[in-house]
């Protein structure tokens, strides 16, 4: 799906803005404090992410977002205590009131204290809230009903959204990288009275890395256990054969192989360097070696192939942060760690004993590059937080390299023109040319 443009009509009873959406992957939304421009990022989360209860406490009269596949409207339908919203669609004579409260009120024959049991991987930690201990998010009911609805039984979701409205917030999916990115708020309860009530961004996503890396490893390894298993087989066999390399094309497929462990094992994604033997090893390939070192090469490189998708990620992500936005200081990567610090000299240093400047830039381009995919609409919130003038200027430059290899849309929200840094072609303003 592509968004076109995005309409929303007395927000806060004063402002009409109008956002068109670039043709290419990057639009970037400016105004002074105060106008909305944040907003605008959380109406889009809102509504592909079917957080429905922001929208019903936001205080607006209409939005429409145009897009590819029709045009979604979403009216106030009770705009004094803004309790409910009123969803439709241009192409679909189907309108649906959606209302905070109503789930409850019509919900009583279980308790909502029994979600734990229904979803296995919340549990209560307040009256109304509920973390998910796989990523330390906080939900409310609301949020814990619209995110999470196919765990629960139909008796807390008897008031289902049209499946129009679900088809298309299920045709796009959208990331939003929030302001506040050092912290993530955990709550504590009587029950998990040690708890720590927040965690450090991170130090978290330096033990994702290390999960993603280890899943990798796995891979490879199943990989290689069932290529190694089948290896005499296929070997043996006559009648399907691969196509022979002949010797210079198994020097060169040799060679590359040994290059591509080379660079997985700058990061460690490998236990170990394996060299080849020298050239003139190589030289002495007779015929009946061809087969051999054929199958060899295919398996190597289909169990190399698992490494692929993560090592792009870890050398972009890592190339950035050693080229001048780290004050003397490295970032080193294994699967260990995930990624950790050191000085110029050598000396380990914690991740949060980087400036708070440094850890924005590494939280920032870690969400960026590992916690999206391709096509998936990206939104950021005021990206200059913490940076420094000269790191601002060059936002857009490693955002479109990252682009590059993630083939994702951009929404941006910002005040600040070193990020703009002259693409002001990119740029809408809601004081003048995004008000209507």
């Amino acid at each position: 799906m592509e968004i076109y443009t995005l309409l929303i009509k007395g927000l806060f009873g004063h402002f009409n803005h109008k956002v068109n959406f670039k043709d290419g992957n990057i639009t970037i939304i400016t105004a002074p404090n105060g106008y909305g421009k944040t907003v605008c990022l959380k109406v889009i989360d809102a509504i592909f992410n079917r957080k429905l209860s922001f929208l019903c406490d936001l205080h607006f009269k209409s939005i429409e977002m145009h897009t590819s596949q029709g045009i979604i409207v979403i009216d106030k339908s009770d705009e004094e205590n803004g309790s409910s919203i009123v969803l439709g669609h241009s192409e679909i004579n189907d309108p649906h009131e959606y209302s905070k409260d109503y789930e409850f009120s019509k919900s009583k024959k279980i308790s909502i204290s029994s979600i734990d049991k229904f979803i296995p991987f919340l549990h209560r930690v307040g009256p109304r809230e509920w973390e998910d201990h796989r990523t330390d998010e906080i939900f409310s009911i609301e949020e814990v009903i619209e995110n999470f609805s196919e765990y629960l039984p139909e008796e807390f979701t008897t008031k289902t959204l049209p499946q129009w409205y679900l088809d298309f917030s299920d045709s796009l999916n959208a990331h939003f990288i929030q302001d506040q990115r050092l912290i993530q708020r955990k709550i504590n309860s009587p029950h998990h009275a040690r708890r720590k009530s927040f965690v450090d961004t991170i130090e978290k996503y330096a033990d994702e890395l290390s999960n993603l890396i280890r899943e990798s490893g796995f891979r490879s390894a199943q990989v290689s256990q069932q290529l190694d298993t089948t290896f005499p087989v296929r070997l043996l066999r006559k009648d399907k054969s691969p196509p022979l390399l002949n010797k210079e094309e198994l020097k060169y497929e040799l060679q590359k192989l040994q290059e591509k462990r080379s660079e997985l094992s700058a990061f460690n994604l490998l236990v170990s360097e394996q060299h080849l033997p020298a050239l003139q090893v190589l030289d002495e390939i007779k015929d009946e070696d061809k087969k051999v070192l054929t199958l060899y090469v295919q398996d190597t490189i289909e169990k190399l192939s698992a490494y692929e998708k993560i090592y792009k990620k870890i050398e972009l992500f890592s190339r950035i942060l050693n080229t001048k936005r780290l004050s003397f200081k490295k970032i080193k990567v294994n699967s260990e760690s995930g990624f950790y610090f050191e000085t110029e000299k050598g000396k380990p240093l914690k991740p949060t004993q980087l400036s708070s400047g440094e850890q924005h830039q590494v939280v920032l381009l870690y969400e960026l590059i590992f916690k999206t995919e391709k096509n998936v609409l990206v939104l950021i919130d005021e990206p200059e937080i913490s940076l420094h003038v000269a790191w601002q200027k060059e936002f857009l430059k490693d955002l479109k390299e990252i682009i590059e290899i993630q083939n994702m849309p951009v929404v941006i929200a910002t005040h600040s023109p070193q990020i703009i840094d002259g693409n002001w072609d990119l740029t809408v303003d809601l004081e003048g040319g995004g008000s209507i």
